[in-house]
């Protein structure tokens, strides 16, 4: 692993706290059916980031079932708010704490998959977000 198990569980948090902002801009714009009508660009502005990095959020938080798109432009449904359990990145920041608490398992993605009691490939598209953390 190129940076410290700590740094990266302080990145992993910072990754998952940056995907839970759009999910609550979202669930603070529904309406009484729980449509959320906001545009990128005006969530990108709300977050001082750019509008093409809200988007690559809304693009894995549809992936992790997160969001839905609920009919035409700037209409979205929030479906699930806990990323902590129910997307790749909450899964990247438990194996962090794992791994900060058993370091001789670092490169045994199978024994992480059980002490996580996920799949050994969920293991590995967790760690593919690593790439988000180093960059």
């Amino acid at each position: 692993m190129l940076a410290s198990i700590d740094k990266q569980k302080e990145n992993a948090q910072c990754l998952l706290d940056a995907y839970i902002s759009v999910i609550n801009i979202l669930s603070s714009c529904k309406d009484t059916v729980g449509v959320s009508r906001i545009s990128q660009t005006e969530i990108a502005k709300m977050l001082g980031i750019s509008q093409t990095a809200v988007a690559k959020r809304f693009k894995n938080l549809t992936k992790f079932g997160a969001i839905s798109k609920a009919g035409p432009r700037n209409a979205y449904i929030v479906l699930k708010t806990d990323l902590l359990n129910h997307s790749p990145i909450g899964l990247l920041y438990k194996l962090m704490t794992l791994l900060k608490e058993q370091p001789d398992i670092v490169n045994d993605y199978y024994k992480q998959a059980e002490q996580l009691n996920v799949s050994y490939k969920e293991v590995q598209v967790a760690r593919g977000y690593l790439t988000f953390l180093i960059t």
